[in-house]
């Protein structure tokens, strides 16, 4: 069961500001035409109805995203732009997404015989994508043969559109060149005198539109991990510009109390205090999706003060060491900026040992989503 905790202090904010600036800064940065924001996986946890109306207002003319499902979830919140499901989709789901006009991605001749079968005694048209395997090896046409013969199955049937082509890149966020020269040239080996074209391709995700616009297409952008202000090559490549984060989670302060040197806190008895001071404890759990393990992370109090995770993080609520009285209502900040001071996604990653991308992905959706400017 999804649902908003809206009776627990603890939230996560949505700047509208930094979603703008960000779509800006890559748009402009890669002289794009378009932008795709790519909303899967609860756009990548941040809250998919928020996400999906801040990029829009922000410039995002289009979506995509990894599963059917969403898809139709962004329709069923009376999104009316393009929308590209970049997954697999099982061809007996075929009439649903014709008819919701959801654009389908497909690997194989066989699937696209199969989905031609289902609408052939309708009416409906569907938005036909062909992915082309470039070196990620996950999916896509591989073999230029398969791609003219999927292309012409697509073009002789009355019920499917030739809508894109589209192909994604493995090191785009590294400094790997090279494969991303191969991978170029693997586009144009496998696409070169197609017997028909599509509307539309793309190739540039946010790794592509920041550190390699200059080798690629870049009129269409999908706007992934860059959308949420998120640099996935730290520290190995330098951003060409700033993005901003577009999440804080914050929460309140629920109990206070005093603790002495050497009492025990939290399961297995494993931390200490080092020495007297106070212990804070806040509604947010590693359900939550902050990690587990981070014991000894720093936090920051609205007072001023830093403090610091003492013990594990527990399943709902996690402890918090002190030197100061805190009262009960003060608000900490896991992510975020209070003042000058800040704790970034980055920073918690690296402390905990988790990839980046990883731990965004980890907010779950009891926790409120607060827009914010």
């Amino acid at each position: 069961m999804n649902y908003a905790a809206l009776h627990r202090r603890a939230q996560v904010t949505l700047s509208r500001s930094a979603v703008a600036h960000n779509v800006a800064a890559i748009k402009n940065h890669a002289h794009a035409q378009q932008v795709m924001a790519v909303l899967k996986a609860n756009a990548f946890s941040h809250g998919l109805p928020e996400m999906a109306m801040l990029s829009s207002q922000s410039g995002a003319t289009r979506f995509g995203v990894a599963m059917l499902d969403e898809a139709l979830a962004l329709r069923d919140l009376g999104y009316q732009q393009p929308i590209d499901v970049l997954g697999l989709t099982d061809p007996q789901f075929v009439r649903l997404a014709a008819q919701r006009d959801i654009t389908l991605a497909f690997s194989s001749l066989a699937t696209i015989q199969q989905a031609a079968k289902v609408l052939a005694d309708t009416s409906l048209h569907l938005k036909v994508s062909l992915p082309v395997d470039t070196g990620l090896n996950r999916i896509g046409f591989k073999e230029r043969d398969q791609l003219v013969l999927a292309i012409q199955e697509v073009v002789d049937s009355k019920q499917l559109e030739f809508q894109s082509l589209w192909t994604h890149f493995a090191t785009a966020d590294t400094p790997n060149e090279t494969y991303v020269d191969f991978q170029i040239s693997e586009w144009q080996r496998l696409t070169q005198n197609l017997p028909a074209q599509p509307k539309e391709q793309h190739f540039a995700n946010t790794g592509i539109a920041t550190w390699y616009a200059d080798k690629v297409d870049t009129n269409i952008i999908r706007l992934g991990v860059g959308l949420f202000g998120i640099d996935s090559s730290e520290p190995t490549m330098p951003m060409p510009f700033e993005l901003e984060p577009v999440l804080e989670l914050t929460a309140e302060v629920i109990f206070s109390k005093p603790i002495k040197a050497g009492e025990a806190v939290g399961y297995g008895a494993d931390y200490r205090a080092k020495h007297d001071g106070w212990l804070l404890t806040i509604p947010v759990g590693h359900s939550d999706g902050y990690p587990f393990n981070a014991d000894g992370m720093r936090v920051l109090i609205a007072d001023g003060q830093v403090g610091h995770i003492a013990g594990g993080v527990a399943m709902d609520q996690t402890m918090i060491f002190v030197d100061k009285p805190v009262n009960v209502g003060v608000q900490v900040t896991l992510i975020g900026k209070v003042g000058i001071q800040s704790v970034s996604l980055s920073d918690l990653a690296q402390y905990s040992d988790a990839s980046i991308v990883a731990l965004m992905n980890n907010f779950a959706p009891r926790l409120q989503r607060i827009i914010v400017p």
